[in-house]
């Protein structure tokens, strides 16, 4: 897999497929590539898609401030993301920005402290398609906010819109979603869900039921419910795995 690091600022990849410019990142094909950030920081990272790309994004035990943009130009951009750090605040925009252009954006993260999202999607074309699917686990005394902006602009025809956004609550906590669609016109597609909440009781009582105890029952539920949302390689899938191992043991 091609992999891109960053790290206290700078981008790094020796993949040949990619151009890297300052903070700009263009594909220049198709393929699955592999970003991660290694340290804590401030970053600002434009990715410019003339493919059909999936860009698999991973930080672990950083504090993040990112300001990140995704200029669709054609195909498809699939994004898959899982964040498990100290403290985050992430501002990213997403740019539709030529017909049938489309957005697969999947996040899922464990919230220990302080974290706040706002993804901002440009539907610049008609018939864009943007797809946002989140899913969070937020810990005790946590703070997790989600503002999520979807606009459409008056010549975007037959766009298709949807926002989903899940997450549950280990223990008492703030969290908030706001799913906000501005629309200019009515020939669209769109729809959201937001759910906050904990785990069914019912799905713990049958588990433990079967003889598990309650330590394993909730691992097995957040297994289920982070990786449904993950689509990656064998590597990020085992550390995730053992992520949720070392929490819940």
């Amino acid at each position: 897999m091609n992999k891109i690091l960053v790290a206290n600022n700078k981008i790094s990849s020796d993949s040949d497929t990619i151009d890297i410019d300052n903070n700009v990142i263009t594909f220049k094909q198709s393929g699955e590539y592999l970003l991660e950030y290694e340290t804590s920081g401030s970053y600002k990272i434009t990715f410019v898609i003339n493919n059909s790309v999936k860009l698999i994004e991973t930080s672990f035990d950083n504090e993040l401030d990112i300001n990140n943009k995704y200029v669709v130009n054609n195909g498809e951009l699939k994004v898959v993301k899982f964040y498990n750090n100290k403290r985050v605040f992430e501002n990213i925009t997403i740019d539709l920005c030529k017909e049938l252009a489309k957005v697969d954006y999947h996040l899922a993260n464990i919230c220990k402290e302080e974290e706040q999202y706002t993804i901002n999607v440009n539907h610049k074309c008609k018939e864009t398609i943007s797809n946002i699917q989140n899913r969070s686990l937020a810990f005790k005394n946590s703070m997790l906010k989600f503002i999520i902006n979807s606009n459409v602009k008056k010549d975007s025809l037959k766009s298709v819109l949807d926002q989903n956004t899940r997450i549950v609550t280990m223990g008492e906590c703030d969290a908030s979603i706001s799913p906000n669609m501005y629309i200019d016109l009515d020939d669209v597609s769109a729809k959201h869900g937001s759910i906050i909440g904990s785990f069914n009781k019912d799905d713990i009582f049958y588990l433990m039921s079967k003889g598990l105890s309650y330590n394993d029952t909730l691992k097995l539920l957040i297994r289920g419910y982070i990786m449904s949302n993950m689509e990656v390689d064998v590597d990020t899938r085992m550390k995730i795995m053992k992520i949720i191992d070392m929490y819940w043991r």
